[in-house]
């Protein structure tokens, strides 16, 4: 079962990326019509969204959060000599400031670094994203073994309030309460997009029923720089609950593949109800956003190493900027699955 979001097209931030503004915005709509491609090239179902409402979102994400993504267009419209994009003019420093009231004192509150800018389709791309991962955690709830939401924009850099690295909400964090919520159990998050998931560890990392494990490039040299170093294991309840695998930049398929090995063998540790994996393929050699250099095959065997684990299991697409490889890359990680 394959579930589809249909509304991110017009969420283009590069489109209104004039020179010397910012440089070019990799997460584009190119990259869900080569995904969607492989998928159909593979034979699988599509499916559109199902508009799940703001609650299961509201079970993770602060309501003034929400209020602002909401809302932030068009009162940034309303700001005389406003562009098509908003984008913060400063940024908080939490531990020091105060949440403000005016708009661009929210965006530097909101959004942690320019690459999640707002557009006018962004909370429309979002929320359908959200809903896809919505479904898919429902599909597997009914008793499906695979769903997989071709969920953009991505979201595991969306913290409980905070966008970040393209990420406005957060796809696998909101899926993940929907499987807990539905009664079944703790569940685990294997993450192998190269960036660590900064916002899916922070929503989680004082929690013992979502054990969070990333396979990442090391953020001492890749973005989110702050957050995914071995040391973070979690905190309170949640200690032993998180587990950071970083990469050296240049890693190939047999060390992310055997980190990835590592990452699910703590998680079957765990016992958990269910699996969900926060697809990334951007640690594909040459992806212009990171610094490994991982090819087809290496998906394939992560594809492998994911249906070994015999456990339910819902696929969130998160990165992947070289468009090129990334209809090869989804189809090797599917048949690895044993999906296509």
């Amino acid at each position: 079962m394959i579930v589809i979001t249909t509304d991110h097209a017009a969420h283009d931030p590069d489109r209104f990326t004039v020179a010397g503004d910012a440089r070019a915005y990799w997460e584009v709509p190119a990259r869900a019509d080569a995904l969607l491609g492989a998928l159909r090239a593979g034979g699988l179902t599509t499916k559109p969204t199902t508009d799940h409402g703001l609650a299961p979102i509201a079970r993770v994400h602060d309501a003034g959060y929400l209020e602002f993504l909401e809302t932030a267009f068009a009162r940034w419209q309303a700001v005389p000599g406003s562009r098509p994009i908003l984008r913060a003019q400063a940024y908080a420093v939490r531990h020091k400031a105060h949440r403000p009231d005016a708009l661009l004192g929210q965006a530097g509150w909101y959004l942690s670094s320019a690459s999640a800018p707002i557009v006018a389709a962004t909370w429309t791309a979002a929320i359908g994203s959200a809903h896809a991962a919505i479904d898919a955690a429902d599909r597997v709830l009914a008793g499906e073994r695979y769903a997989y939401a071709l969920c953009r924009p991505p979201g595991h850099h969306a913290h409980t309030d905070m966008a970040g690295g393209f990420c406005y909400l957060n796809n696998a964090a909101i899926a993940a309460q929907r499987m807990l919520d539905g009664g079944g159990g703790p569940v685990a998050i294997l993450d192998f997009d190269v960036h660590h998931g900064n916002g899916t560890q922070q929503i989680f990392y004082e929690r013992d029923d979502v054990h969070y494990v990333s396979v990442h490039g090391d953020p001492a040299g890749l973005y989110p720089w702050f957050a995914g170093y071995a040391d973070e294991v979690g905190s309170g309840r949640g200690l032993g609950w998180n587990l950071n695998l970083p990469l050296p930049a240049g890693a190939e398929d047999a060390a992310f593949t055997a980190a990835v090995g590592q990452g699910l063998g703590a998680i079957a540790g765990k016992r958990p109800a269910a699996l969900l994996v926060s697809v990334g393929f951007d640690a594909q050699r040459g992806d212009p956003a990171a610094n490994l250099a991982v090819d087809a095959a290496g998906f394939e065997t992560v594809g492998r190493q994911v249906a070994a684990l015999g456990l339910p299991t819902v696929l969130i697409q998160e990165g992947g900027y070289l468009v090129e490889r990334l209809g090869a890359n989804l189809t090797a990680f599917l048949t690895g699955l044993g999906v296509i």
